[in-house]
Parts: structure tokens; sequence; C-alpha cells
């Protein structure tokens, strides 16, 4: 029988299109299973993102039944039996746990950092650690003396109350010591603890000694500091300094003294005297236990007899030729990029004085601590 080709040609033009439909059908399915699955994924990890379990301590529940939950997100409080151990549990993506545990000491203080929050706050108070300590009791009482504003506290650690306080060079008797670094002390017929740095055996020399003219007795009473020791006098120079300073700073110096000396305003011309006298008694004060400064002859403005070339000139030769053990005050550059107020072209307003002694104790403070 003779065939023809119409009835093949039909049924092979059907055959790829319901192939490309099934194919079709095949890939929308395996996408719909795709996004399922991610969606399901990305809720799951969700949920472990947010969650944190947190074991409440025995002192404030005595069963799981007492716990209370907070939820952020999901956020649940559980609790195992009463113990004296707090345990927090955070979950992050990974699963990975992070445990942290803390357990409370009986009869422990807490250590604390304690920073200073005014000036009336001394300076033992700052930045120590309060822990348990044992007494050594000497055999025989100790007089020592306070080399800076110090607590006297009940105990030894700044978390004991404050008992007294004392101001530099008290004299206090000294019982025994303790392991974390106090001394048991008795003032004024009280017993109380003084951290170790702040008591020494020798008695400390004045604090501040400040040596020059007429300048330093307008300094000294616009800062009003009578703790201080000012040997002054108005119109004086290298004379007065030799004659009557010298002798008061030997029997003044001391441990923890600083000497700021500022003559030459009167006297410019005695330049190498000041440095050959100073440079003799340095020795014996730094043996003292004193630290030396010299402060630089500060600026005149439109002064007739005194120029600021004739100052620098002065500045110069003193900074050069002083011993390198001395510090240098540079109150000339200081004052003249700050700026100042004269009267008479020679001295200060009180404000300007202020500000002087205010860079001075800020130098000499930088230099402590350096």
């Amino acid at each position: 029988m003779k065939r023809t080709g119409n009835r093949n040609k039909n049924v092979r033009k059907f055959i790829p299109a319901a192939r490309i439909v099934f194919a079709a059908s095949i890939l929308l399915i395996i996408v719909l299973l795709v996004q399922f699955g991610a969606k399901a994924i990305d809720e799951k990890g969700a949920i472990e993102t947010k969650q944190e379990t947190i074991h409440v301590p025995a002192d404030n529940t005595a069963s799981a039944a007492d716990s209370s939950s907070l939820t952020v997100g999901i956020f649940t409080a559980l609790n195992a039996k009463a113990a004296d151990t707090q345990t927090i549990v955070k979950e992050g993506i990974t699963g990975k746990e992070i445990e942290e545990t803390e357990t409370p000491k009986a009869d422990t203080i807490k250590e604390e950092t304690v920073e200073a929050e005014s000036e009336e706050t001394d300076a033992s108070d700052i930045d120590y650690m309060v822990t348990d300590y044992a007494i050594t009791v000497y055999e025989n009482v100790k007089n020592y003396y306070s080399n800076d504003r110090v607590n006297i506290r009940t105990g030894a650690g700044i978390m004991f109350d404050r008992l007294d306080t004392i101001s530099r060079d008290s004299k206090v008797e000294v019982l025994g010591e303790t392991d974390n670094g106090w001394y048991q002390v008795k003032h004024d017929d009280e017993v109380g603890y003084i951290k170790m740095d702040y008591l020494q055996e020798e008695e400390p020399g004045t604090e501040y000694i400040f040596a020059g003219d007429s300048r330093t007795v307008q300094m000294s009473q616009a800062v009003d500091k009578d703790d201080y020791e000012w040997i002054a006098k108005v119109g004086e120079g290298f004379s007065f300094f030799s004659n009557e300073a010298v002798p008061k700073i030997d029997a003044e110096a001391g441990s923890g003294s600083t000497i700021i000396i500022n003559y030459g305003v009167n006297d410019l011309y005695n330049a190498e005297k000041y440095i050959k006298l100073i440079n003799k008694k340095v020795d014996s004060w730094i043996a003292a236990g004193a630290t030396v400064y010299y402060a630089a002859v500060t600026p005149v403005s439109d002064y007739p007899t005194i120029t600021n070339s004739d100052i620098e000139e002065f500045n110069s030769e003193m900074k050069s030729g002083l011993d390198s053990r001395i510090g240098w005050l540079d109150g000339y550059s200081y004052l003249q990029n700050k700026g100042f107020s004269s009267g008479d072209g020679l001295h200060y307003n009180s404000d300007t004085y202020k500000t002087l002694y205010t860079y001075y104790m800020n130098q000499v403070a930088a230099q402590k601590e350096a």
C-alpha cells in the first residue's frame, strides 16, 4: 500500500510542544521547592539569632517555678535549681554558646575602680583596687608624715568609710601594715588606714617655694596660696636672692618640694651671676628631695627702661647656662602667645597672674607625670 506523509507530519508537529510544556512544569516545581526551603531556613535562622537564655541566681528565686520570663523578640528566662552561681548563655546563628559565670565569694569586698569626682577627692582614692587583707602589727610604733592630702579610712581599702582627712605634712603613728598596700595608723586617738604611697618616714619639705621680685609678690596676692612659701620682695634682684632667698630656700626645701625661681626683670645684666649661684646650689636642693625650676622673665608692654629684646637676651643666656637638671618654665612665650594685661607696662592685673600661675602648675604637673 502506498503511504502518504500527511499523518506522520501532524504527530511530529505536536511532540516538541509537549516536551517543552513538560520541561517548563518540572522547572517551575523545582523553583517553588527552592523558594520554600530558603524561606524555612531564613525563619529558623531569625529565631536562633534572637534567642537568649538567662539562669537567674538562687538568691532571687527558690526554684524554676519562681523564675520570671522576659521577652525581647524571642527571649526566655529559665532557672535551674537554686545555686550561688549566675550563668548567662547566649546563642547566635552558628549555635555556638558563650558562657559567663560569676560566683560570689563570702566575706570578700567587691573590687572597684574609683575615679576622682571633685577637688575634694584626695589622691589615694583614685584607681585603687580593694581586696581582702591581713595586718602585720609592728613591735614598735613608727612616726610617719603624709606627702599629700589624704584620707584615713576605717579599713584598708577605698570602699571603707572615710574616718578623717589629713593635709600634707601631717604626722601620724604607724601601728602596722597590710598585705594589700596600706598602713594601719593612729591619728587623734583613732585607728584607721592610709595607703602606703602617701606616707613617708622623713618630714616633707614645703610643697611649693616661689622666689622672686615684685611680680612674684603680686602673683602670691592673686592666687592666695598661704600654704606655699613666697620668698619675694618688690624691686629686688640678685643681692636679695643671694643673701635672703637662698638661705630660706635651704631651710624650706625637702622631700617633694618644688622650687620656682623668677628673678631678673630688675637686673637683666646679672644673668651670669644668677647662673653661677643657682648651679652651685642645685646639688644640695636636689639631694634634699626638691625639684628646681627657673621661670623666664615675662614680657613688658611699653615700659621706658626695659625692652622685650633685652628680656629675650637674658632668658636665652639663662636657659643655655643653667644646669640641665633645672627645669625651664617659658612664661615669656606663653604670655606673648596668650596675651596679657598690664597697667604700668611692667606689672600685670590679677587675671594675668592667675593665668601665669596655672601655666606654671600645669608644666610642673606634666614633668611629674613624664
